[in-house]
């Protein structure tokens, strides 16, 4: 899962809290690789079910959801997990039953992470939030973005928790490979060629089955989306409070309905940002629905790079965007592109690579230049966009999505239907999505939940109770398309509605000023947007009049394509004017030039920051109202593994120089 883009480091500190701040949750929904097998099965559920019923994963009626659980003790203190660098910050864990129908059983600690109400005399309660996945972790997320989750929605009265659901990463991470057995597998080609191809996809499949087994048993049953939930309950009742607030994103707006079908009572309010529904869809519906927003999305991007000249990827006169992808994707096939860490990207990571930049603009132009870099014999650049989706660090290690996600789809019965007649399935997908499609074959069609345990039927969502929800739909997101927000809003009942973001990517929450300000008027104020609420994508940030009379210190270059690094550090037009230039010069001496340059122009000097560790800020003001910062990365930065990638869209043997505008 790819960490919240750096834009919230650079933009939300000191001075530079001047504009809305944007990270990039990049979560996966439930099937979010529309390539291969890796699904979503919504079985029809049963219409008569009473409000609030459901079934739990072993087949038993779960308790009576009136019952208040036994409040637990969470053990809160100092955070030493290497991800939390605010002292702001605390920690803790909280036991709760493996199996909730069996309270006195074992038990298994959920990890969370606490940005504490700003004055505990007007704390209002907790905000719980989960970034998607399944397996995604919403500890990482708030470690890292949560400050700015209470800066741009207003949320100092809440105490703001991130936790890791069950079975992912610090929550008893499921590991059933080690990294190294995930690292062999994990980007087998997805159209095997060969005899040998396919037989090293199956035995993938049966050794994580195996190993899954013999690591877990019949324990696996119980990390479901219905457990969950009663988890976040747990959590509800051990913090003291009678109702929660949510904020979910992708796969996480249905965990928060569950929650809400569960508990209706307990709701204080939820905002569900890119609406996942899994129940109800048609067997093609289940296997088409996001290969054709992938495809959608694609061509938006292709469209774009056509159009924009300093796209890396900018086809030739005689040929398009799209059709030089699809040679790109042969010759890798045929020619795996070496990485500088010995790896080969072959057609599985330029797919994947490809698909994780699909879901935000603001990565667009990365997907540029790792294509082009590719298309040079370079892989890395590849990599760097496919490990971020498979959870892989560079050090080989991996976060446990890859495993916990396939679990929790399983468990949960959110797993895809096999069609009646495979053939004809796999000719439909082939005519909706050419593109994402290729390669399915009648073999892709298995029911890869069986070998792990008994078929599970996925809950009826059904909201019977006052809260308000808020359920946000993007016209243009690939992972999780808007028929699914509609269809959410109306399971959730008279108290839900849907706002609808007409721009591109999945999950909107602090990149868009318009969807940001109603989900934070939903939890703060609980207020609700009209019926037929639209959000816009926010305008660019025009270039200020008195940019072009800015001073250039001598020793700084002029400007230099900045599309790959604003797209690494998130810095997207609507957010700042931005302009990139480099020097010989050290990060200090950039930074002395600049501040004699323009004071000798009029301007006054700020003082002087560090938003990024290595990275120095300097903040220059005018008498008229004019304001911008020049952030300097020099080699230490270049270094910085908050940082990674840095070096594949700049010079790093040159010091990089980024100005900025709000």
């Amino acid at each position: 899962m790819r960490r919240p883009h750096l834009a919230t480091a650079i933009t939300c500190v000191g001075l530079l809290a001047l504009a809305a701040c944007s990270t990039d949750p990049s979560v996966r929904t439930t099937a979010a690789r529309p390539i291969g097998a890796e699904s979503i099965d919504t079985t029809a559920p049963d219409d008569t079910a009473a409000p609030g019923d459901t079934t739990a994963p072993d087949g038993t009626t779960p308790p009576d959801d009136t019952a208040a659980p036994v409040a637990g003790e969470i053990a809160w203190g100092p955070c030493e997990d290497e991800i939390v660098t605010d002292p702001v910050y605390d920690c803790g864990t909280l036991a709760v039953p493996l199996d909730p129908q069996q309270p006195d059983g074992d038990t298994i600690d959920i990890a969370m992470v606490r940005l504490p109400a700003a004055d505990p005399s007007t704390r209002v309660g907790a905000v719980l939030f989960n970034p998607g996945g399944p397996g995604g972790s919403g500890f990482d997320y708030i470690a890292q973005a949560g400050t700015t989750m209470v800066d741009e929605m207003g949320l100092q009265d809440f105490d703001v928790i991130g936790f890791d659901p069950r079975g992912v990463d610090r929550s008893n991470g499921l590991r059933c490979l080690t990294d190294a057995e995930v690292d062999a597998t994990v980007y087998l080609d997805s159209s095997p060629d060969t005899p040998e191809e396919q037989a090293a996809i199956d035995a993938a499949d049966s050794q994580f089955d195996e190993a899954c087994l013999a690591t877990y048993g019949d324990t696996l049953i119980h990390y479901s989306t219905v457990n969950t939930a009663y988890d976040m309950d747990a959590i509800r009742a051990a913090l003291g409070d009678e109702q929660l607030s949510f904020i979910g994103i992708s796969y996480g707006t249905y965990l928060g309905s569950v929650y809400a079908t569960l508990f209706p009572d307990r709701v204080r309010a939820l905002v569900l940002d890119a609406a996942f529904e899994p129940t109800g869809d048609s067997v093609e519906e289940q296997y088409a629905t996001q290969l054709v927003g992938f495809d959608e999305a694609f061509d938006n991007w292709a469209a774009w790079c056509e159009t924009t000249e300093s796209c890396a990827f900018h086809s030739a006169a005689d040929t398009d965007v799209a059709a030089d992808w699809d040679a790109l994707r042969i010759a890798i096939d045929a020619t795996p592109a070496p990485a500088d860490d010995g790896r080969l990207a072959n057609q599985a990571v330029f797919e994947t690579a490809t698909i994780s930049a699909l879901y935000s603009e603001t990565q667009w132009p990365l997907l540029a230049e790792a294509l082009q870099s590719a298309r040079e014999g370079d892989g890395d650049q590849l990599f760097g966009l496919a490990d971020s989706y498979v959870g892989r660090e560079p050090d080989g290690t991996y976060s446990t999505i890859e495993q916990s996600g396939t679990i929790i789809r399983c468990a949960s019965g959110i797993d895809y239907d096999l069609p009646d007649d495979p053939q004809a399935l796999v000719d439909e997908l082939l005519e909706l999505s050419p593109r994402f499609a290729a390669g399915i074959t009648v073999n892709d069609f298995t029911d890869d939940c069986a070998p792990l345990m008994a078929d599970v039927t996925a809950p009826a969502l059904n909201y019977t109770g006052d809260a308000p929800i808020l359920v946000v739909g993007g016209l243009n997101d690939p992972a999780t398309p808007f028929r699914w927000a509609e269809e959410m809003t109306a399971a959730m009942g008279s108290n839900a509605r849907l706002l609808t973001y007409t721009g591109e990517g999945h999950g909107q929450m602090l990149n868009s000023t318009c969807v940001t300000d109603w989900e934070a008027q939903t939890i703060v104020d609980l207020t609700l947007p009209a019926a037929d609420e639209v959000c816009d994508p926010d305008p660019p940030v025009e270039e200020p009049e008195w940019w072009a009379e800015l001073p250039v210190p001598d020793g700084v270059s002029d400007t230099v394509d900045a599309g790959g690094v604003n797209a690494l550090l998130g810095l997207t037009p609507s957010l700042a004017f931005s302009e990139v230039r480099t020097s010989a010069l050290s990060p200090d001496e950039v930074l002395a030039a600049y501040d004699t340059a323009l004071e000798a122009d009029g301007w006054s000097v700020g003082d002087r920051g560090e938003p990024i560790d290595g990275v120095p800020q300097g903040v220059y003001f005018s008498d008229d109202g004019g304001v911008f910062s020049v952030l300097v990365f020099g080699p230490d930065a270049f270094a910085s593994p908050e940082l990674e990638g840095l070096d594949q869209v700049a010079d790093p043997t040159q010091t990089l120089v980024v100005l900025l505008a709000f």
